[in-house]
């Protein structure tokens, strides 16, 4: 029989292995679209395409998977793999088409940012069957592999072309694959749900829509994508904001390095941040350090005190994750588990591709002042969504 301690080390192992597979595709997305001689404009619209379609996909994905039964997470996570392999096998073997390239690397994107939600909802498969997996251990070490493989990644990219980057994604991917199935099947428990959920409104109505059964989610969600606009907006232009306040790429290196490792307290702690407050609780400490972290930033002189700032991610991104995770996956009824996941991450992924479009145009159109203010207003308005829409109790 496996033992709580082997599956928290084998989700583990799966966190670190897709998000050493996210670094190699999506955090090195520039370097390789430089290299095959795309340009910054295209680029975007590249990552921008990518993260829409993910969008479409993830809720689309979750509620094919809590309709069929027979199609379960274990099988749909492997699916999922194999077709990206297969993408970057197709993106190695192109003849260098530009539309071909920029098709292909789309397609694998989203179909990586789709897996997010399965592999929590994955996870959460075992914990609602009644194994207490450290949820946010196991997020955790994804955040330190993220450190390491960007940090190993440079320093190949220093002596190899950027082709080391679908192939380590490729073989990534097949390692992710054959630990998917070394998990064993799940039966799923009933679980906990938020108070009244079930008294007045059973699932069993067909004629309830999804957001009539959580009438406060849709507000959730759009919270979560305001502070997502602000959160992508200060990652994805932190290397522009360090050359406006005189740094260079080595200080922009030391900022991200400082940003993943200040998460690690949060995720490998949560399991006992848990055992103090709910995880709703911790969302709304998440939503204050979003905005904190958003006024830091504008208020940000020198490189030191950016760094400074670098360190409220640990109390805002960090403790966002396993919180919302959690916090969903306690608020959602059994049929919707998946759905749920589904959604909360499909809408950090819209917050995403707004937050790049809106602080790319305010860069080219105003400056950096001008996109962390508007950073601040996003974080600002998500904060107070969250404050309304969440629950203390659960």
């Amino acid at each position: 029989m496996t033992t709580i301690r082997t599956l928290t080390i084998k989700y583990a192992l799966l966190q670190s292995l897709y998000w050493m597979v996210f670094c190699s595709i999506y955090g090195f997305a520039s370097v390789f679209l430089l290299s095959r001689s795309f340009e910054n404009q295209n680029i975007g619209l590249i990552l921008a395409s990518s993260n829409i379609l993910s969008v479409i996909l993830q809720p689309t994905l979750g509620a094919v998977i809590d309709k069929f039964k027979r199609l379960t997470l274990k099988w749909s996570l492997a699916m999922l793999t194999i077709l990206s392999i297969a993408l970057l096998v197709s993106l190695l073997l192109s003849t260098g088409a530009p539309a071909i390239e920029a098709l292909l690397f789309i397609a694998v994107v989203s179909l990586v940012l789709s897996m997010q939600p399965f592999i929590n909802s994955f996870t959460f498969e075992h914990i609602n069957s009644g194994v207490k997996i450290n949820f946010g251990l196991t997020r955790g070490a994804g955040s330190l592999a993220f450190a390491l493989t960007s940090y190993t990644l440079g320093l190949l990219l220093t002596r190899f072309s950027t082709i080391i980057l679908p192939i380590a994604c490729i073989f990534l991917l097949l390692a992710f694959l054959v630990l998917i199935f070394t998990f064993p099947e799940t039966t799923i428990s009933e679980v906990p749900s938020a108070p009244n959920l079930k008294s007045n409104n059973p699932l069993t109505k067909e004629k309830e829509t999804f957001f009539k059964r959580y009438p406060r989610f849709a507000y959730f969600l759009i919270g979560a994508a305001c502070l997502f606009l602000f959160h992508t907006i200060v990652n994805t232009y932190l290397v522009q904001i360090i050359h406006s306040l005189g740094g260079n790429d080595s200080d922009f290196g030391l900022s991200l390095m400082i940003t993943a490792l200040s998460e690690l307290p949060a995720m490998l702690g949560f399991s006992y941040l848990l055992t103090k407050r709910k995880s709703g609780i911790w969302l709304k400490v998440a939503a204050i350090s979003f905005v904190i972290r958003s006024i830091l930033f504008l208020l940000s002189g020198s490189i030191f005190m950016l760094n400074i700032t670098q360190l409220f991610q640990g109390l805002a991104f960090a403790l966002y994750i396993p919180a919302s995770t959690y916090y969903v996956n306690q608020l959602m009824q059994k049929p919707d588990y998946v759905k749920g996941q589904a959604f909360n991450i499909g809408a950090v992924t819209l917050g995403s591709v707004v937050g790049s479009f809106i602080g790319g145009w305010l860069l080219d159109h105003a400056g950096v002042p001008e996109m962390l203010s508007a950073g601040i207003v996003a974080a600002f308005i998500g904060c107070l969504l969250l404050f309304y829409s969440v629950k203390t109790d659960i």
